[in-house]
């Protein structure tokens, strides 16, 4: 396998989904109280710690993603921020007409996105990120091949040796 290409995929998957969180952080970060106010109207207690909460996980944890640091950790992190918010954002269920096409229609992306971090808390980040350098498995020099030595040759075992019999037993048994 190739794994030049393999660790490239995963970096571009990462970036990716790093894409998916950090613009839309950045703008609830910009209007943080709105983004409290829409939560507390969706019915979530305590809306303002709810919504810092979920903006620093937004800008946190996907740099931690593009870094490659605490896979397991970012994606859960990530994963259950996209829960809480999907769920109490995107209701479609509540509504009817162009609206809930457009509530379904981010409500399945976010589903998408879920299954990008599903497979990122699986995989793990690939030799190209902060875990696979500190932890050795970034890209190393080829390892030199042992030479095979050559099986050696089994000498043949002496035939057992019987022991020393009566001289007169051997006549007998000639004759």
């Amino acid at each position: 396998m190739n794994t030049g290409a393999t660790n490239g995929i995963l970096l571009l998957s990462r970036l990716l989904l790093a894409g998916c969180f950090l613009p839309p952080a950045i703008a609830r970060l910009t209007n943080i109280s709105g983004f409290a106010a829409s939560l507390t109207l969706k019915g979530i207690p305590y809306g303002d710690i709810v919504a810092t909460a979920i903006v620093v996980v937004e800008i946190v944890a996907p740099l931690a993603l593009i870094l490659g640091l605490a896979p397991r950790i970012s994606a859960s992190v990530l994963i259950a921020g996209l829960v809480i918010t999907t769920g109490a954002l995107h209701r479609f269920w509540d509504y009817g007409g162009l609206t809930r096409q457009m509530e379904q229609t981010v409500f399945l992306a976010n589903l998408g996105v879920l299954s990008g971090l599903l497979f990122y808390w699986l995989v793990g980040p690939g030799a190209w990120s902060w875990k696979g350098w500190l932890g050795g498995l970034g890209p190393r020099k080829p390892a030199k091949k042992k030479r095979q030595s050559r099986p050696r040759a089994t000498k043949p075992k002496p035939a057992p040796v019987r022991p020393f019999e009566d001289e007169d037993d051997e006549y007998a048994n000639a004759a």
